[in-house]
């Protein structure tokens, strides 16, 4: 008798090895057990003996980790979510090395209407155009665009670009015979790029430029205006809001050839931007000052675009200040124009 319960009993153990060749040890799946053994399985065991064998080897489910709490969460979320500036720069990635492709540099924008408060009529006193008189009215617009010329220059992440913005002021409303271009603004530049992620304080350094950028209208004297400037721009972050320093110099001519010697008391060394993102709107601003105690000179710029269709963006332009544009860099204006943003700048 107990011959035959002790021989009952190794049966019973024996009888995993009597359908499989090999006994499995365990497995985090069901699926993955019965992959695993139904090539080895003995030809007379069911479906459902191989079910409850594998459910048998599973292995005990990890406990799971205790829930965080909802702040908490969002906080690893925002950690994980793409910053402005990451987006931006991931975007441009995309098209970087894509032929016939330009990306925006500055942003591009149609202003069917500005209105000036106070255009400057004098500065063509005693020029072959000294009866134009500019209406208050006219329209704007601007093309910027840029390239990546050069990649990891060497094998660094830092980058050399090109770019051309063109800002012109057309005098589309002009009871003159012809609606004339007032003035074009050619910005050609060339700078080298390294992007950081250095912390300070919370506020993020994401983009050095060190550059060259030169400023013209490309007219005939007496109206011809022109300069040239080194630059550096030093681009930060801080949550939704992206702000630059950048300071420059003026590369000196001689005075036989300088159309705006004063320039830089109206321009000033430099200027404070910055772009601030809230849901669907973009609010920017520009802020120049020549620092002086007396004649003190500067100008503010405050943009603000908002969605309308697709990428379209609608735009509100207002400029208070000196050098709105180059020809009339040493005459205050009063602008404000509304149009539409074909790309921005974050």
């Amino acid at each position: 008798m107990k011959t035959t319960i002790c021989g009952l009993a190794l049966l019973l153990l024996m009888i995993p090895t009597l359908f499989f060749d090999e006994l499995a040890h365990g497995y985090e799946t069901l699926d993955d057990c019965l992959q695993r053994t139904l090539g080895t399985a003995r030809d007379d065991m069911t479906i459902g003996e191989l079910r409850r064998f594998c459910q048998g080897q599973l292995l005990p489910a990890e406990v799971a980790p205790p829930e965080e709490p909802p702040g908490q969460q969002n906080k690893i979320l925002q950690q994980n979510t793409p910053s402005t500036i990451e987006k931006k720069l991931a975007e441009e990635a995309k098209t970087g090395d894509l032929l016939y492709t330009l990306t925006p540099h500055r942003r591009n924008y149609l202003m069917p209407i500005a209105y000036n408060s106070s255009p400057n009529k004098s500065v063509y006193k005693g020029t072959a155009e000294e009866d134009f008189n500019p209406d208050n009215f006219e329209a704007k617009f601007q093309v910027s665009l840029k390239y990546k010329l050069i990649d990891d220059l060497f094998d660094k992440d830092l980058d050399f670009y090109l770019a051309y913005t063109n800002l012109s002021y057309w005098q589309a409303y002009s009871s003159n015979p012809s609606s004339v271009l007032r003035d074009t603004n050619h910005e050609p530049e060339a700078w080298l790029q390294f992007n950081t992620n250095w912390d300070l304080l919370g506020i993020k350094s994401r983009i050095i430029q060190i550059g060259a950028w030169h400023q013209s209208n490309g007219k005939g004297e007496p109206l011809s205006r022109s300069w040239n400037r080194l630059y550096a721009n030093f681009i930060f972050e801080k949550d939704n809001l992206v702000f630059g320093i950048k300071p420059w110099y003026r590369l000196p001519e001689d005075n036989k050839h300088d159309d705006n010697p004063d320039i830089k008391k109206y321009y000033g060394y430099g200027e404070l931007s910055g772009f601030y993102k809230w849901h669907e709107h973009n609010l920017s601003f520009m802020l120049r000052n020549n620092l002086r105690s007396s004649e003190n000179k500067g100008a503010i710029e405050l943009g603000w675009t908002f969605p309308m269709y697709k990428k379209i963006k609608g735009y509100v332009q207002y400029f208070n200040g000196y050098g709105q544009s180059i020809l009339d860099y040493n005459s205050s204006a009063n602008t404000i124009g509304i149009g539409i943003a074909l790309s921005d700048l974050y």
